[in-house]
């Protein structure tokens, strides 16, 4: 499954959300995104997947980095892009809570597996590009 992840900084603080009970990994925290439709790019994903999810317009600036995971029936290949919010106002559509972490803070949280990969990469930021 292709998807893309928006790493939305702002300063020293990160944007995590929490998935509804329903869903997959219920009560699990992510970065946000989804799914790459057919005749997407990465950018655009993260693009309409934001605004649907979170009602909010966000730039896409830097591409973070990409993982690959094995989940016991599936298997993911998730695209991290450096975000900023450019407009709109939040509403939580697709999620039940969020939150704005800092990097030694999502420890604390109960993260999906990809995005546990991901925040490997992340310990030595202080201040994240774009913010």
């Amino acid at each position: 499954m292709l998807v893309s992840a928006a790493l939305i900084a702002s300063g020293k603080r990160l944007f995590i959300a929490q998935r509804p009970p329903w869903k997959k990994f219920g009560y699990f925290w992510e970065f946000p995104g989804g799914k790459v439709e057919p005749g997407e790019s990465l950018e655009e994903s993260l693009v309409r997947e934001i605004r649907e999810e979170l009602c909010l317009d966000i730039s896409v600036h830097e591409f973070f980095g990409s993982i690959s995971h094995e989940y016991d029936d599936f298997s993911i290949e998730l695209h991290a892009f450096w975000c900023g919010i450019s407009g709109g106002s939040l509403c939580l559509k697709e999620h039940v809570a969020y939150r704005w972490v800092e990097v030694a803070e999502l420890e604390e949280y109960r993260l999906t597996e990809a995005d546990r990969l991901l925040i490997r990469s992340m310990k030595d930021f202080s201040v994240f590009p774009g913010t």
